[in-house]
Protein backbone atom coordinates (compact mmCIF):
# COMPACT_ATOMS: atom_id res chain seq x y z
CA UNK A 1 0.00 0.00 0.00
CA UNK A 2 1.03 3.36 -0.84
CA UNK A 3 2.25 5.66 2.17
CA UNK A 4 0.90 9.26 2.51
CA UNK A 5 2.18 11.44 0.07
CA UNK A 6 3.18 8.87 -2.20
CA UNK A 7 1.44 8.36 -5.90
CA UNK A 8 -1.53 6.36 -5.74
CA UNK A 9 -2.60 6.10 -9.29
CA UNK A 10 -1.51 2.51 -9.77
CA UNK A 11 -3.48 1.49 -6.58
CA UNK A 12 -7.04 3.58 -7.75
CA UNK A 13 -6.42 1.29 -11.20
CA UNK A 14 -6.47 -1.24 -9.57
CA UNK A 15 -9.49 -0.69 -6.88
CA UNK A 16 -11.50 0.20 -9.84
CA UNK A 17 -10.68 -2.90 -11.58
CA UNK A 18 -11.19 -5.21 -8.84
CA UNK A 19 -14.69 -2.95 -7.85
CA UNK A 20 -15.70 -3.51 -11.45
CA UNK A 21 -15.20 -6.86 -11.60
CA UNK A 22 -16.53 -7.78 -7.92
CA UNK A 23 -19.85 -5.49 -9.68
CA UNK A 24 -19.68 -7.49 -12.45
CA UNK A 25 -20.15 -11.04 -10.54
CA UNK A 26 -22.33 -9.54 -7.95
CA UNK A 27 -24.86 -8.32 -11.31
CA UNK A 28 -24.63 -11.79 -12.46
CA UNK A 29 -25.79 -13.91 -8.68
CA UNK A 30 -28.53 -10.75 -8.89
CA UNK A 31 -29.64 -11.47 -11.83
CA UNK A 32 -29.82 -15.48 -11.23
CA UNK A 33 -31.52 -14.63 -7.70
CA UNK A 34 -34.46 -12.29 -10.11
CA UNK A 35 -34.82 -15.27 -12.32
CA UNK A 36 -34.46 -18.48 -10.05
CA UNK A 37 -35.38 -17.11 -6.32
CA UNK A 38 -32.24 -17.68 -4.15
CA UNK A 39 -31.19 -21.10 -4.37
CA UNK A 40 -27.68 -21.92 -4.11
CA UNK A 41 -25.96 -22.46 -8.09
CA UNK A 42 -23.28 -23.88 -8.65
CA UNK A 43 -22.26 -20.84 -11.32
CA UNK A 44 -23.57 -18.28 -8.32
CA UNK A 45 -21.41 -20.14 -5.40
CA UNK A 46 -18.26 -20.20 -7.83
CA UNK A 47 -18.84 -16.04 -8.87
CA UNK A 48 -18.45 -15.66 -4.92
CA UNK A 49 -15.67 -17.67 -5.24
CA UNK A 50 -13.79 -15.76 -7.50
CA UNK A 51 -15.46 -12.20 -5.82
CA UNK A 52 -13.66 -12.74 -2.64
CA UNK A 53 -10.66 -13.76 -4.12
CA UNK A 54 -10.55 -10.24 -6.01
CA UNK A 55 -11.63 -8.66 -2.93
CA UNK A 56 -8.81 -10.00 -0.82
CA UNK A 57 -6.25 -8.20 -2.97
CA UNK A 58 -8.10 -4.49 -2.01
CA UNK A 59 -9.59 -5.49 1.89
CA UNK A 60 -7.38 -6.24 4.99
CA UNK A 61 -9.39 -8.26 7.05
CA UNK A 62 -12.35 -10.46 6.63
CA UNK A 63 -14.64 -8.43 7.94
CA UNK A 64 -13.76 -5.73 5.06
CA UNK A 65 -14.00 -8.53 2.05
CA UNK A 66 -17.79 -9.12 3.79
CA UNK A 67 -18.71 -5.45 3.84
CA UNK A 68 -17.02 -4.86 0.49
CA UNK A 69 -19.12 -7.84 -1.25
CA UNK A 70 -22.41 -7.35 0.87
CA UNK A 71 -22.08 -3.50 -0.88
CA UNK A 72 -21.79 -5.28 -4.12
CA UNK A 73 -24.78 -7.55 -3.82
CA UNK A 74 -26.82 -4.49 -2.65
CA UNK A 75 -25.52 -1.97 -5.53
CA UNK A 76 -25.95 -4.82 -8.13
CA UNK A 77 -29.31 -5.70 -7.12
CA UNK A 78 -30.21 -1.90 -6.38
CA UNK A 79 -29.15 -1.33 -10.34
CA UNK A 80 -30.95 -4.43 -12.06
CA UNK A 81 -34.41 -4.02 -10.03
CA UNK A 82 -35.93 -1.46 -12.44
CA UNK A 83 -34.65 -3.26 -15.38
CA UNK A 84 -36.11 -6.77 -14.62
CA UNK A 85 -37.91 -6.91 -17.81
CA UNK A 86 -34.64 -6.49 -19.84
CA UNK A 87 -33.38 -9.39 -17.45
CA UNK A 88 -35.72 -12.06 -18.12
CA UNK A 89 -35.64 -10.67 -22.26
CA UNK A 90 -31.93 -11.68 -22.36
CA UNK A 91 -31.89 -14.68 -20.31
CA UNK A 92 -34.37 -16.13 -22.38
CA UNK A 93 -32.18 -14.93 -25.81
CA UNK A 94 -29.58 -16.32 -23.87
CA UNK A 95 -30.95 -19.75 -23.26
CA UNK A 96 -32.16 -19.87 -26.82
CA UNK A 97 -28.49 -18.52 -28.58
CA UNK A 98 -26.57 -19.69 -26.25
CA UNK A 99 -23.67 -17.08 -26.24
CA UNK A 100 -24.29 -13.03 -27.36
CA UNK A 101 -21.82 -10.21 -27.89
CA UNK A 102 -22.20 -6.51 -27.07
CA UNK A 103 -23.80 -5.86 -30.02
CA UNK A 104 -26.56 -8.22 -29.68
CA UNK A 105 -26.99 -7.08 -25.61
CA UNK A 106 -27.23 -3.39 -26.71
CA UNK A 107 -30.09 -4.27 -29.28
CA UNK A 108 -31.91 -6.19 -27.17
CA UNK A 109 -31.89 -3.64 -24.14
CA UNK A 110 -33.05 -1.46 -27.13
CA UNK A 111 -35.84 -3.16 -28.21
CA UNK A 112 -37.30 -3.71 -24.58
CA UNK A 113 -36.21 -0.10 -23.21
CA UNK A 114 -37.30 2.01 -26.54
CA UNK A 115 -41.06 1.36 -26.15
CA UNK A 116 -41.01 2.33 -22.63
CA UNK A 117 -38.77 5.22 -23.16
CA UNK A 118 -41.35 6.33 -25.39
CA UNK A 119 -44.59 5.85 -23.43
CA UNK A 120 -43.45 7.98 -21.09
CA UNK A 121 -42.34 10.84 -23.47
CA UNK A 122 -45.80 10.70 -24.92
CA UNK A 123 -47.55 10.69 -21.31
CA UNK A 124 -45.32 13.67 -20.22
CA UNK A 125 -46.23 15.78 -23.40
CA UNK A 126 -49.97 14.89 -22.93
CA UNK A 127 -49.65 16.40 -18.72
CA UNK A 128 -47.62 19.33 -20.16
CA UNK A 129 -50.55 20.07 -22.76
CA UNK A 130 -52.74 19.86 -20.08
CA UNK A 131 -51.48 22.82 -18.14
Amino acid sequence: MPKPGDDISSVSDVFANVYSHCMELAAGRAAECMLLGDGDSRSAADDLRQARELALLICKSEDAVESFLAHCDIAARDLLMPYGDVVIVLSIVLRIKRTLDGAEIDKIIWDVEAPRVMAKEHQRGAEWRKM
